[in-house]
């Protein structure tokens, strides 16, 4: 039995079986939020530490940087970089192989706390290595109810880390291949708007009206991201109506017409294809509904319509009337306006019309405030992927 007792036979069979269900755990999920959190829970019920981070490594810039760092300091370090090679993460990372400190004071490699609100004592790194290269470090500091961190810490973290190194892999590709995906769908929404010469940035209006609406309602940054997303593909279905129907000059009669109300399902059907789109499923399908119920395609009434189809089909009409067309000129900004709250609770949901008439009478209701807001957004989506 190599000189194990039946109590750490016991222990190790535990440690075992903890490690199988973290693994199956991480292998489940491909939402990299979710793997870097349940990674870091795990990794402190294991070893006990004050507190913990995963490194990854930026291969262009050849640099490390915190994926994720809990504890006091964050807020002041989670913006840190390390060159590969340099400092303790540094050397983990480009000898892919584990180490632990135990005073890192005498450590020549130690560069000191880059906060004065957290005291690093001891360090335990274990590279994240994934098809057969290392991705990043996972790092534990300062053991807690023990002197030092110990040889059956390490060989813990080291086979937590081959679960864990793949397990974020596989969600940075996944998040990688679900944003290609959202680009590529909004590329084809910009094709079929292309396909009109008449209806040139409406995409882009639709987005700023919804975008102001949506604030104005107090819909949540998360939201008001999905919300842009949505309103950026609404239109997306009418990539398969015929061209003799979407750019005929003239009234379409019965036939067209029913090819053209076609378009919410048709674009419901390519969202759906894309898991990460889902979310904005409503308001591609629903924004032609009515609130009267006599509305496409569904003839859904009142709160049966989703609040961001209702949004999206106030901004969609505000910008259709203000549009030009080879058959009618477009309405002036005040008309629409009241166009707009002549049909509220009829075709127009009331409450979103309300918002409508407090921005549009403030003067607030336009489209570069709208754009302001998008690229605000625009920039924390950004973000948020390069920091996930």
């Amino acid at each position: 039995m190599n000189g194990e007792g039946p109590v750490d036979l016991e222990r190790r069979v535990r440690e075992q079986e903890a490690l199988l269900e973290i693994g199956l755990e991480l292998a489940a999920t491909l939402d990299l939020r979710r793997v870097l959190s349940l990674a870091l829970t795990k990794a402190e019920e294991f070893c006990r530490a004050e507190t913990s981070s995963i490194w990854e490594l930026d291969e262009a810039a050849g640099e490390l940087f915190f994926r994720v760092v809990r504890g006091r300091a964050a807020p002041e370090i989670e913006s840190l970089r390390i060159p590969m090679g340099q400092g303790i993460v540094g050397a983990v990372a480009a000898s892919g192989r584990a180490e632990t400190i135990n005073d890192v004071a005498s450590d020549p490699r130690w560069r000191g706390d880059a906060s004065d609100r957290f005291d690093t004592r001891a360090i335990l790194a274990v590279p994240l290595t994934a098809r057969g290269r290392v991705i990043g470090v996972l790092q534990l500091l300062n053991p807690v109810g023990k002197a030092a961190f110990s040889a059956g810490d390490v060989r813990r973290m080291q086979l937590f880390a081959g679960p864990l190194a793949h397990a974020l892999e596989n969600a940075r590709l996944y998040a990688a291949q679900q944003r290609l995906y959202v680009e590529t769908v909004t590329a084809l929404a910009e094709a079929v708007e292309k396909r009109d010469p008449y209806t040139g940035g409406h995409l882009h209006r639709v987005v700023a009206y919804s975008l102001l609406l949506g604030r104005e309602l107090g819909i949540d940054a998360e939201s008001l991201e999905r919300l842009a997303l949505g309103a950026t593909l609404h239109d997306i279905g009418k990539i398969g109506v015929p061209d003799q129907v979407l750019l005929k000059p003239g009234k379409l009669d019965d036939d067209e017409a029913a090819a053209m109300r076609r378009h919410p399902v048709d674009g419901a059907e390519i969202v759906s294809r894309i898991e990460s789109l889902h979310e904005i499923l409503p308001i591609v399908r629903s924004h032609h509904e009515r609130i009267d119920g006599r509305g496409y395609p569904d003839s859904l009434a009142g709160d049966a319509i989703p609040l961001a189809a209702r949004i999206v089909a106030v901004a969609d009409t505000f910008d259709a009337m203000t549009t030009s067309r080879p058959y009618r000129q477009a309405l002036s900004y005040e008309v629409a306006a009241q166009e707009i709250v002549r049909h509220s609770g009829e075709q127009h949901c009331a409450t979103v019309v309300a918002a409508f008439e407090r921005l549009f009478s403030a003067g607030r209701f336009r489209v570069e405030a709208g754009e302001v807001l998008a690229r605000s957004l625009s920039e924390k989506i950004e973000q948020e992927y390069n920091d996930w």
